[in-house]
């Protein structure tokens, strides 16, 4: 009818009768639809079929399409609403079971040219219109866990449910058919964040749980103690535990979100990395604050003391949890996986927001903190180590041995002068760093790496205080002389070397010494 009337295109009443047939045919379409909405719904082929031919010859098959449409959300919408299970498996199982015989429907009833595209525009307008919603359904069952396991459990299912859901549509898809439907990635892509909907909403909740799973393990009793030592101890049996709990979470968040995961990842642990940062940070005052109390006390610290290993052994807490983060940035670097090929397995753009999709796999903020602690607990340990040999270089300046000798004790020949005290604490200090050392180091290097420094800082500081007597008369510099080769002797023997200021102060005092000039 349509086809007769455009050959009568050029006639003067054209206009007036096309308008009078569209005003037909919207007539007969709406007295039409009701019947036609009623064959949809009951699946009757044959009334459908004869009205789908009416349709068809006033050109609207997109109108009995989306009659078509409004029949099966109808069916599936009551289904939902009388079900007692408020779960989400039900109503993916049931489209999916659905699917395939819809395209079939559409494919020889509704001879439907787009039946891929329609069943996509159904899913996608039923999931984001059913009452109650599929995301108030699952939001409501996951208020219902009683421990953050019960939430984890139920996001692995809820992803599993979708997942199965976005498979079978794939599968409707990539059934072979005599003509091939391209499908617009816009559409698909639409289907995509309306099925992942729920799971989008509840992501932020997988955050509080996993941060609630991390900073359950400082909970630990070894946490509880008040012993320095074993503190420290224990904060290190945290950062070598933590590189097995970060595997587990990211794993487990892969298996929740896929490539979408790190950013709910992260900030959890972030809050574990700060939180132990926290009680680092608050062990070390505990740490510095025993440490002074001794000193002024005038009690020696050094490497008998307690306040040394637990200083050591919390370093190597900050180091072992930085080694650990640095680990896993690789590791969730190289996981980082390509753009999937297929739109329905794109799940960053079906559950993050656009400026979330390119999120950096970025050290914790933490880590800068973590660092400077690290540094404040290696000067901690040194400055314990280096205490019993700084008190007794701070008496130098102020020892009467070094002016006001007797005239006839100045003719005494070097070898009858002996190491001062002062210096023989220190040399007996070094002496018998080595195997103290050993009982808190693992490597065996170390030892030798602290003793260096440590000769270092007392040649350094063994010059300066030197140079800041004010009065050395020929045996008090006699007496200084003997100090400066016991030193370099117990320096030698423990393989390091004396400093060049050293030497040369050494050197500008036997100069001006007349027994060595002579």
């Amino acid at each position: 009818m349509t086809a007769s009337l455009e050959v009568l295109s050029d006639s003067t009443d054209y206009e007036t009768k096309r308008v009078q047939l569209e005003t037909l045919f919207n007539r007969l379409e709406a007295a039409i639809t009701p019947p036609f909405v009623e064959a949809l719904t009951l699946m009757d082929a044959d009334r459908t079929r004869a009205y789908v031919g009416v349709f068809r010859g006033m050109s609207r098959s997109v109108s009995a399409c989306r009659c078509w449409r409004r029949a099966a959300a109808s069916v599936h919408a009551h289904s939902w609403a009388r079900a007692h299970h408020q779960e989400l498996r039900p109503l993916t199982t049931m489209l999916a079971e659905d699917a395939e015989k819809q395209v079939d429907w559409l494919i020889s009833v509704l001879k439907s040219d787009t039946p891929l595209g329609e069943l996509l525009r159904l899913y996608t307008d039923l999931l984001l219109s059913l009452d109650p919603s599929p995301t108030k359904i699952v939001t409501a069952n996951f208020k219902l866990c009683q421990t953050p396991d019960e939430g984890i459990a139920l996001l692995i299912d809820l992803k599993t449910d979708i997942d199965g859901f976005i498979n079978c549509i794939r599968n409707v898809i990539d059934a072979p058919r005599s003509n091939k439907e391209e499908l617009v990635p816009a559409t698909l892509c639409e289907l995509g964040r309306a099925a992942y909907a729920p799971l989008r909403e509840l992501m932020p909740k997988y955050t509080d749980i996993q941060t609630t799973l991390f900073l359950s393990h400082l909970d630990d009793p070894m946490l509880k103690q008040e012993d320095l030592l074993e503190y420290s101890r224990a904060v290190l049996s945290m950062a070598e535990r933590s590189e097995g709990w970060f595997h587990t979470a990211y794993n487990r968040g892969k298996s929740i979100a896929g490539q979408a995961t790190y950013p709910f990842y992260a900030p959890a642990v972030e809050a574990f990395t700060s939180a132990l940062l926290n009680l680092i940070t608050s062990h070390t005052r505990h740490i510095e604050s025993s440490f002074l109390s001794s000193v002024n006390a005038g009690e020696n610290a050094g490497v008998l003391s307690e306040t040394f290993p637990a200083s050591l052994l919390l370093e190597s807490a900050v180091t072992q949890l930085l080694g650990v983060l640095a680990d896993r940035q690789r590791v969730e670097e190289t996981d980082e996986e390509p753009k999937p090929q297929h739109p329905l397995l794109d799940l960053p753009t079906f559950i993050l927001d656009a400026d979330a999709r390119d999120t950096p796999r970025a050290p914790p903020p933490s880590v800068a903190g973590l660092r400077r602690a690290k540094d404040v607990l290696r000067n901690l340990a040194r400055s314990i180590l280096r205490n019993p040999i700084d008190i007794q270089l701070d008496k130098i300046p102020q020892l009467s041995v070094w002016h006001n000798n007797d005239a006839l004790s100045t003719d005494l020949p070097d070898f009858a002068l002996s190491p001062q005290e002062y210096i023989t604490e220190i040399g007996q200090y070094l002496m018998t760093l080595p195997q103290h050392l050993e009982m808190h180091l693992s490597e065996k290097q170390a030892p030798w790496q602290f003793l260096t420094e440590l000769c270092t800082h007392t040649c350094e500081v063994y010059a300066e205080k030197i140079l800041n007597i004010r009065n050395m008369d020929a045996l008090g510099t006699k007496r200084c002389l003997t100090d400066m080769t016991y030193l370099s002797s117990v320096v030698d023997d423990l393989g390091g070397s004396v400093t060049p200021a050293l030497k040369s102060l050494e050197k500008s005092l036997r100069a001006t010494t007349p027994a060595q000039a002579e």
